[in-house]
């Protein structure tokens, strides 16, 4: 690991007023009361646009081996015959739920996908995964629309109204509700957030920059500035895959980063508070690592499909042509369906569609849930299993405790 290097200048902050809300200061205790002053004190972030980044021989070596190996994974994905970006995808939105204490089963997200009858939480990581497509869909470069556009996506499922606006107002991490008196953390002024966010999309234009080491502190320096009232982790963590596309570095693939992140999320949390303090490597250095798990974890739910795929090919016996030969492939995308779902994707009829499901349920390949409320459902358990293992910290550790050591 580098050594810790502070060769940006460390956070600042300003003194700013603090309206104290009488019919709120009320309801606290006196004891709470007086820690809320009449003012506060905001960061005031460094700016990155024109910033020089100077890193070992060691270091850059190591990103671009990385980045090597990423490309090299992209174009393997490229050569399959199903979408394994598709499953990756959720299992990366899953992990960076996850890290904000958004928990709900594959099974429920999936579902959410289908029906709003979902578990809350299922319906607020189904909104991350499609901030996750807004954020791969687009092909220009970087801008402060397309960041606006993947916030929406993401806070449209909540059913709140400030999806795609920067915030007008202060916010803050840890302490109280009811002020940033004794916050963790208090992001600049809201009357600053527009220019910082210019900066961050001067800095990714930049051709000076090694790609990882730009999706880092691009990713470091949005969370510093926390653009929006609610959902700044997660949009944060969709730019470090639109860079990384941006870049050419994943044109196809999607990779679990946040499962990497989220495998020692204390360091991940640490190497952001390393950055405000003026290190720009230990952010860099903490995307390789977790994008190094991510590579190790993308190929061992690839290993695990291909075998669950060919299990199920030995038990298809319909010929060649049939529906049946075209559903694995689209319960990889979705591992969740009801006959409707199937009838529009596959474009069969209803009755044929469920002529699929009952025959795919005695193959094994589907299972029945739901209730008369709720309607019917069908379960991949098999591609769910792969999920549980891909999304979650316990799983992703199991994983990779089971990852062949390299020798010598």
């Amino acid at each position: 690991m580098e050594l810790a290097s502070s060769q940006w200048p460390p956070l600042t902050f300003e003194e700013l007023p603090w309206y104290r809300d009488l019919d709120e200061l009320r309801l606290l205790s006196k004891t709470a009361r007086q820690k809320i002053g009449s003012t506060y004190r905001a960061a005031i972030p460094f700016t990155i646009a024109e910033r020089s980044l100077v890193m070992s021989p060691q270091l850059a070596a190591r990103m671009e081996e990385v980045a090597g190996l990423l490309s090299r994974f992209d174009e393997m994905q490229q050569q399959r015959g199903y979408d394994l970006p598709a499953l990756l995808l959720r299992s990366e939105s899953a992990a960076s739920s996850q890290i904000e204490n958004l928990t709900s089963s594959p099974r429920n997200i999936a579902l959410a996908e289908l029906t709003n009858d979902a578990p809350h939480n299922a319906q607020l990581i189904a909104g991350n995964i499609a901030a996750m497509r807004e954020a791969l869909s687009g092909n220009g470069e970087l801008s402060i629309e397309a960041i606006l556009a993947i916030h929406k996506v993401l806070i449209d499922r909540t059913g709140q109204s400030f999806g795609g606006e920067l915030r007008d107002e202060q916010v803050w991490i840890g302490g109280s509700a009811y002020s940033p008196h004794g916050a963790i953390y208090v992001p600049p002024h809201a009357s600053r957030v527009r220019g910082y966010l210019e900066d961050i999309i001067t800095f990714a234009r930049r051709d000076d920059v090694g790609t990882i080491a730009k999706a880092a502190l691009v990713h470091a320096q949005f969370e510093t500035v926390h653009p929006f009232i609610d959902g700044n982790g997660r949009t944060g963590r969709t730019l470090l895959h639109r860079i990384l596309k941006q870049e050419g570095v994943l044109g196809s693939a999607t990779l679990p980063v946040s499962a990497g992140l989220l495998h020692n999320i204390d360091r991940y949390l640490e190497s952001i508070t390393r950055y405000q303090e003026g290190d720009p490597l230990s952010v860099i250095e903490e995307l390789l690592d977790a994008l190094e798990l991510a590579l190790a974890l993308g190929e061992m739910v690839a290993h695990l499909v291909d075998e669950v795929l060919a299990n199920w090919g030995d038990r298809i016996t319909e010929r060649a042509g049939s529906s049946m030969h075209r559903l694995p492939a689209l319960l990889i995308q979705h591992p969740v369906v009801n006959v409707s779902f199937l009838a529009e994707k596959l474009d069969i009829s209803p009755r044929a569609a469920q002529n699929l499901v009952a025959r795919a349920c005695e193959y094994n390949m589907l299972r029945a849930f739901g209730n008369k409320r709720r309607g019917t459902f069908y379960q991949a358990d098999d591609i769910i299993d792969i999920l549980e293992q891909a999304s979650s910290a316990q799983g992703v550790r199991r994983l990779v405790a089971g990852r062949p050591r390299s020798k010598g």
